[in-house]
């Protein structure tokens, strides 16, 4: 088990601070005033010195020749060397300058040989429950004995006046096998300090819980309640370990029954923390996984609104059980209708379908390597995932699931294909994310069915350890993580950072995932040969491309966040959203890719950032 830690975040936002400028871009509207647009700065024809950049007016065409290389991501345009921006929208894309239409405050801006792309998205992280996690108590003990003593140490210093429940960050997924940890052993911790704290502590992969008697003396749940993941004693008493997310399901009345609630709130000074740092890596698009507030939308709204966003930002509602799909719905479209903007939406259904592979609770088609009768975990049976997938198309709504093992990523193709054969191609979009072990049976499905796969390539390397190898035995562990069958089948398929916590937050870098998805090693916390040396993950035939992934982060994220009209490739007509680079990605070695950075980052015309 790897530890997280907590310096790695702070080095990350202190980079952000010192090496970017994020600025307010100028918002795409023909009512926009003259005292709300920015000035857009540029490098001067003759220069790189950022201290010399010309400023360049807002009606301005402006043309950037001699491009060393542009990733245009648009078959027709693929070798271009010059591009031509106006009014925030790219109108020229090719090799001949003198093709572009010139005025009087036509300006040339020569590139030098710069590498140019679209700007990336990220479609699959939660910033919003990234700075939701501010308030969390971070542990990284390996063993019971280290965790327990460092709860105890951080309890004996809080006062239960000012915190009454404690949320601890986190334990190795595989510590205490499929049993979990105790409530008694926190209980202990608690009478030994006469502190009758309320505790709660996640795993590392944020999905099961260890929690107290404290902590289940206060929560609640009502009689329509899934106790799913909540493991029991021989008694049928509760033993204080949780596997699956359902308890987050009741913690509105949780905060209501002790008479305090943590400052949790994602406010627009901390989702713009995580959104700064995103654009400094040159990302304007994300798919925020699941909403846990509603402020949460409404701070992006209102960042949208006073020009600080300058991104595209996609946002999902977590359907926690079938009997829920209504209200889900009625959700969506209450927070579409108060919040949404020209660059924020609410559209999207979000279905933690199974569990993780590390607590063996993922789906399986031939069951746990530990256990062959048992097929794991999943939320709804078949039928129910077609009449999700049914009343999601009727409301033209979006779909995710949250899925790890094969027999999820079976019984969901199943459902969608039964779906399209009734009423032909959908209206809904239907989203895979995880993926992390597809039956080679089905690996071209989603081709077929235009399915959309999400993959999270800074898990590449192990970062989960090798705990899965318990559950699913040799051969699938080494099959894990096979998306170029998918991709060679004429798939889609997107990348995301997936981050959950402020302790791991720099792992959001898409360069960071690029390099550990092309070497297979974790660049924190690789895995180990017996003699103590980083080694790869298994399979060589796992690997990545540069190629793919950067069509993953750009045009086929686009198309999953549905924006792949305004933006995601370099093409005539779409906003002038594009990073450029001192060096060719392609010339990047690979052991390096983690260090790049863009060196100006565009959204609709202007810079927003710069490293």
């Amino acid at each position: 088990m790897k530890k997280k830690r907590v310096l790695a975040v702070l080095l990350a936002i202190g980079m952000a601070c010192s090496l970017c400028a994020c600025t307010g871009g100028e918002k795409d509207s023909d009512t926009k005033s003259e005292n709300t647009k920015k000035e857009t700065k540029q490098t001067s024809e003759n220069t790189d010195d950022s201290k010399n950049d010309a400023t360049i007016n807002s009606d301005s065409t402006v043309i950037y020749t001699n491009a060393g290389n542009i990733l245009t991501e648009d078959d027709e345009t693929q070798g271009a060397t010059v591009f031509a921006v106006k009014d925030g929208k790219f109108v020229y894309v090719g090799n001949d300058v003198e093709e572009v239409e010139k005025d009087d405050n036509t300006v040339t801006v020569d590139l030098e040989g710069k590498y140019v792309t679209p700007n990336l998205i990220d479609a699959h992280t939660h910033p919003g429950t990234v700075a939701m996690t501010k308030w969390c108590t971070e542990i990284d003990g390996e063993t019971k004995e280290e965790l327990l003593t460092q709860i105890e140490e951080a309890l004996s210093e809080k006062d239960i006046e000012e915190e009454p429940y404690v949320f601890f960050k986190s334990f190795p997924s595989d510590l205490f096998g499929e049993e979990g940890p105790k409530k008694e052993w926190l209980d202990d911790i608690c009478k030994k300090l006469d502190k009758d704290f309320a505790i709660a502590v996640s795993d590392f992969n944020d999905h099961s819980v260890w929690v107290n008697s404290k902590w289940l003396e206060i929560y609640t749940m009502d009689e329509n309640a899934t106790t799913e993941g909540f493991n029991t004693n021989a008694d049928g008493s509760y033993t204080g370990y949780i596997s699956e997310l359902h308890w987050m399901d009741y913690m509105d009345s949780f905060y209501e029954n002790l008479g305090w609630k943590p400052p949790i709130d994602a406010t627009e000074e901390l989702m713009s923390i995580v959104t700064d740092d995103l654009k400094q890596w040159g990302m304007t698009g994300v798919f925020d996984a699941y909403i846990e507030s509603d402020e949460q939308v409404e701070s992006v709204s209102q960042l949208d609104k006073d020009g600080k966003l300058n991104m595209y930002y996609d946002l999902s509602v977590k359907l926690p059980q079938f009997k829920d799909l209504e209200d889900v719905i009625a959700r969506i479209k209450r927070l579409n209708d108060n919040y949404s903007t020209d660059h924020v939406k609410v559209d999207t259904i979000k279905i933690f379908y199974d569990g993780t592979n590390e607590a063996g609770t993922s789906a399986l088609v031939d069951g746990l390597a530990t256990d062959p009768n048992n097929h794991g975990y999943l939320l709804m049976n078949e039928d129910e995932t077609y009449q999700v997938l049914k009343r999601a198309n009727e409301e033209k709504l979006d779909v995710q699931f949250h899925m790890v093992g094969d027999l999820a990523f079976r019984q969901a193709c199943d459902a969608t294909q039964r779906l399209e054969n009734e009423i032909g191609q959908l209206d809904s979009q239907v989203e895979f994310c995880h993926c992390e072990y597809i039956n080679p049976a089905d690996r071209e499905r989603p081709a077929k069915l235009g399915i959309i796969i999400n993959w999270t390539p800074q898990w590449s390397g192990g970062y989960f350890g090798e705990a899965a190898r318990t559950y699913l035995g040799d051969e699938r562990y080494n099959d894990m993580y096979q998306f170029n069958p998918t991709i060679e089948a004429g798939g889609i398929v997107t990348f995301g950072s997936d981050i959950y916590s402020w302790d791991e937050e720099q792992r959001a870098n898409p360069y960071f995932g690029m390099q550990t998805a092309m070497t297979r090693v974790d660049i924190e916390y690789p895995l180990e040969d017996e003699n103590g040396n980083p080694k790869a993950r298994e399979s060589e035939s796992a690997k990545l491309s540069l190629e793919n992934l950067l069509k993953g982060y750009t045009i086929n994220a686009a198309i999953a966040l549905r924006v792949d009209d305004v933006t995601g490739s370099i093409t005539k007509g779409k906003s002038a959203n594009f990073n450029i680079y001192e060096k060719d990605l392609f010339d990047v070695d690979v052991e390096e890719l983690k260090d790049v950075l863009p060196e100006k980052v565009y959204f609709e015309g202007n810079i927003i950032a710069e490293n």
